[in-house]
């Protein structure tokens, strides 16, 4: 019996290890971030709240978005997903970025962030929070002449995730984005550590770049000190066509699109107008 105890002990002990390993993992890579602050309507721009439901399969709740309509109905719109340690508020900036080019803005936050109820968030329910919001999206503009995706940081992993198994993605901007966190951890220590086995987490995108069909934009600034230019650039080159980037000298991780806005808006376009 004593061998069999601590036998049992030992099991006890490795779960409960991976179970701390599990939550840290979600905690520190998906940063859920509760920071508040300004709306649209705090710059005069009309906006709507709304809450959408998640099926009881992927957990049910609420994931919460804003809905900035362009002055036409026929305008291209776009899905915003923002990063880890981010929500709506931190990042509208960029929202109003791209509602001020013209397009439709849907913006969400996943559960877990943002004004949302308290929620533990994984990779798993971040993707499932992103194709909601996609069929919300694609009901709010029907006649929409294009719908594209824009993901920042994480959000691009998210975005790449949705385009590759959603219908009617008509584009993928991918701004600060990676191939796999295991990558981005790599990065910082060594590339022989074994962080493709530590990492559940992972948010890889290298199975799903053939499946994105439509158009892509990568954006990424040399002074990004969160992902490295590097891993940007090794996205790129193993996306399919077609593809574009635009990578400029300078700027940081979160508001690169500053660095070059009349540049950015350019590659947006092309996007666009593909």
């Amino acid at each position: 019996m004593g061998t069999l105890k601590k036998i049992l002990a030992l099991l006890a002990a490795v779960l409960l290890a991976l179970s701390l390993w599990e939550l840290a993992q979600r905690y520190f890579i998906l940063s859920p971030s509760y920071q508040t602050g300004k709306t649209p309507q705090d710059y005069g721009v009309a906006f709507k709240v709304d809450w959408l439901p998640v099926p009881q399969a992927e957990g049910g709740g609420l994931v919460h978005a804003w809905w900035l309509p362009a002055e036409s109905s026929t305008a291209p719109a776009v899905l915003f997903l923002h990063g880890n340690d981010s929500t709506l508020h931190t990042d509208i900036d960029l929202i109003l970025s791209l509602r001020r080019l013209g397009l439709a803005v849907m913006a969400i936050d996943y559960r877990g962030y943002g004004d949302g109820a308290w929620y533990l968030p994984s990779q798993h329910s971040v993707y499932a929070d992103a194709r909601v919001a996609w069929q919300a999206f694609k009901q709010r503009s029907p006649e929409a002449s294009k719908h594209l995706v824009y993901g920042h940081s994480l959000g691009g992993a998210i975005a790449m995730d949705m385009a590759a198994v959603s219908l009617g993605v008509d584009g993928v901007i991918v701004d600060g984005g990676f191939l796999s966190v295991a990558d981005i951890a790599k990065s910082y220590t060594a590339s022989w550590l074994p962080f493709d086995a530590l990492i559940r987490h992972d948010f890889s995108s290298y199975s799903k770049l053939a499946a994105i069909a439509a158009p892509k934009l990568f954006i990424h600034c040399s002074g990004d000190d969160v992902v490295p230019m590097a891993l940007g650039e090794r996205l790129y080159q193993l996306s399919s066509r077609p593809k574009a980037k635009l990578f400029m000298q300078g700027g940081d991780h979160d508001a690169c699109y500053r660095r070059d806005e009349a540049a950015w808006q350019r590659a947006l376009d092309r996007v666009i107008k593909y």
